[in-house]
């Protein structure tokens, strides 16, 4: 389905356009998929598309838009024909708390943990009379590292598992957010991301962007060419522009491009839109035949058939407020998506320090915003034994509380930037201090450092995981969480086609903290035997790994891909990974599968993935600057279809 956001603008003479994009369905038109009774769900959206009359059609391809009243998020309404067994569908633009972070999501490395987390996102979604929700980590266009991560076969295959979970929970997803539409935006590897996204969610979903552009062929976005998309069923370029002023007539080119672009579905809080006018008018003049209308009713309705909320709809009652998903939910994704970035001087398990018990309460801090989660670590520290008390009050202007004169350990937490100067002070009254950061930017500067034992990263948590929390900062469970995006600590080497570790790898610098990047406390990982051998399309890679430290630990062992020389625009990719829980002493074997999809380049010429031939290299590690065994691979020029596998082989 396609999507386009429109918005008036009363101070030009001309509308500018606020598209969101086209949104498309990449659900085949007319899949054959069973349902009970034995009736395929082509057939049945065929027979209700059949069953709708002239001005029905217009009507559903036009989404109603309430504006934000109060302080409250714009709704969004698919009109319904109950007459025909299709109810009316809302969404939220901008709702309150949903989805856990993309980046906190994606630090977990687990697309089970995602699913389930889609899955009970769904249920409060639905309480809340919404059929369609909003998610980030994948989308037509790049909203920042902070909402997409930085590698396309972790966002993808993290995020894809969150929506499955959403349509498992009949919601359905709609993939995308606001960016700045150009040329480049849309990058080979942006569309890898979503292409894995939706094909985790079999095919059903929404794609959308937000996007302000001057008057342009839709096909500029992507360079005129088709994408990887197409492999599905066409990834769809859309028009967002700054509308001609004028009669339909002068407006049929820029309603004409539109729909050549796949656009399905237009939202506007006007009524004199697009699709209300000139397509109206198109269509009783012949310039759009109906058989169009049909095929971009059938587009909105299929993937809303798929998601199952055709059948089995929320309750369409007042909106209520969406509940964010309930413990023990958060507190596991928490336990396995914190980073622990250092750990000097052993101050991290909080029981000991320097291998002596230590004695006095852990002392917590908390500015601002912050001093609630601080209150709830103390409660939390207390329920495993560990004695903690609160800070008093700071002073401010960086100066520290009084008390942390008279402290051994102190945690901080930080928000931002804003905190510098407190965290330094702190630091600088000798007791043991952890940072534990409360946000999602990974190119935030640190300049305190040196000066701190530990820093935890714990992203944009404010509550419902503080249990795991205390069990993490006490030993009782060891830190898992790897980093889905490079730490750059704000200094970002200047490479004009690549971002994140592809662009401290093409220009030899050394990140702060690497893409992948996680410690243990008491868990050591070790990493042998790489094996890599070629089945058909695909390659298997094997290998062993062993926890040697003195603790049960949760290792990501990470496969890259070395390209050869010539071929691709950074010199490694990520290719897989495996989770694995092993406890002190244990070893395992574990393999792998990699599809061809990710070894080659996309040609929208012949909608292919094409893998040049030479000699790849396959590299194997704990984070994507640390990586220790290496395997050689000759490979010959391969073609490959364009479409992805159901799911990362096991």
């Amino acid at each position: 389905m396609g999507l386009t956001v429109r918005t008036d603008s009363r101070r030009r003479r001309t509308r500018l356009v606020v598209a969101a994009l086209g949104v498309a369905s990449i659900l085949p038109v007319m899949q054959s998929v069973s349902r009970a009774g034995a009736v395929d769900r082509g057939t049945r959206i065929a027979s209700m598309v059949a069953r709708l009359t002239p001005a029905e059609k217009l009507a559903l391809v036009q989404a109603e838009m309430t504006p934000a009243q109060g302080g409250g998020p714009m709704i969004v309404t698919l009109p319904g024909v109950p007459r025909v067994g299709l109810p009316a569908l809302r969404m939220a633009l901008g709702d309150g708390p949903g989805l856990p972070s993309p980046l906190a999501l994606m630090a977990t490395w687990d697309t089970d943990l995602a699913r389930r987390a889609g899955l009970a996102h769904a249920h409060a979604v639905r309480a809340a009379g919404r059929a369609i929700v909003p998610m980030g980590g994948v989308g037509p266009v790049p909203t920042g590292r902070t909402r997409d991560g930085e590698d396309p076969l972790l966002s993808g295959r993290v995020m894809g598992g969150a929506a499955s979970g959403l349509l498992a929970g009949h919601v359905l997803p709609l993939f995308g957010g606001k960016g700045v539409a150009g040329p480049g935006a849309t990058r080979a590897d942006r569309l890898l991301g979503l292409y894995l996204a939706m094909e985790q969610a079999r095919g059903a979903g929404i794609l959308c962007r937000t996007a302000i552009a001057d008057a342009h062929p839709a096909a500029t976005w992507t360079g005129g060419g088709r994408s990887a998309m197409d492999g599905i069923s066409g990834m769809i370029a859309e028009l967002a522009d700054r509308e001609v002023a004028g009669d339909g007539m002068a407006r049929q080119p820029f309603l004409l491009a539109t729909l050549a672009a796949g656009v399905d579905l237009e939202g506007s809080p006007a009524t004199d839109t697009l699709f209300a006018v000139v397509l109206r008018q198109a269509v009783s003049g012949g310039a759009v035949q109906p058989a169009t209308l049909d095929r971009m009713i059938a587009h909105i309705l299929l993937p809303l058939d798929q998601a199952g909320v055709i059948d089995r709809p929320p309750p369409f009652g007042a909106l209520g407020t969406v509940q964010p998903p309930h413990d023990p939910l958060a507190e596991e994704e928490l336990a396995e998506g914190a980073v622990l970035l250092r750990n000097e001087n052993d101050v991290l398990p909080l029981a000991t320090t320097g291998g002596a018990t230590a004695d006095g309460p852990v002392l917590i801090v908390g500015a601002g915003a912050a001093h609630d989660a601080a209150r709830a670590l103390v409660e939390a520290l207390g329920r495993t034994g560990q004695a903690a008390r609160l800070a008093a009050d700071s002073p401010g202007g960086g100066h520290s509380p009084a008390d942390v004169a008279r402290a051994d350990r102190i945690v901080v937490f930080s928000e931002g930037p804003q905190d510098d100067r407190l965290i330094a002070a702190i630091a600088g009254s000798g007791g043991h201090v952890v940072v534990v950061l409360l946000s999602d930017d990974p190119d935030r500067p640190m300049p305190w450092l040196d000066l701190v034992d530990g820093v935890v990263q714990a992203w944009s948590w404010r509550g419902g995981g503080e249990a795991a929390l205390a069990a993490l900062l006490t030993g009782q469970r060891d830190f898992a969480g790897r980093l889905p995006a490079t730490f750059t600590g704000g200094q970002v080497p200047a490479q004009v086609s690549l971002s994140g570790y592809k662009a401290f790898d093409r220009a030899h610098v050394a990140p702060l903290f690497p893409f992948g990047y996680g410690l243990s406390v008491r868990a050591r990982f070790s990493y042998s035997d790489l094996r890599v051998t070629r089945d058909g399309t695909r390659l298997v890679v094997s290998f062993g790994v062993t926890n040697s430290g003195s603790g049960a630990g949760r290792d990501v062992p990470q496969v890259y891909l070395d390209l050869p020389a010539g071929v691709g625009d950074a010199p490694k990719r990520l290719v897989g990974w495996r989770v694995v829980q092993l406890e002190p002493g244990q070893a395992a074997r574990l393999s792998l599968g990699i599809d061809a999809h990710l070894l080659g380049q996309w040609h929208p010429a012949t909608l292919e993935w094409v893998v040049p031939a030479g000699d790849y290299a396959l590299s194997l590690g704990a984070h994507s600057a640390n990586l220790v065994r290496q395997a050689m691979v000759h490979l010959p020029e391969l073609h490959v279809p364009g479409a992805l596998p159901d799911s990362e082989s096991e």
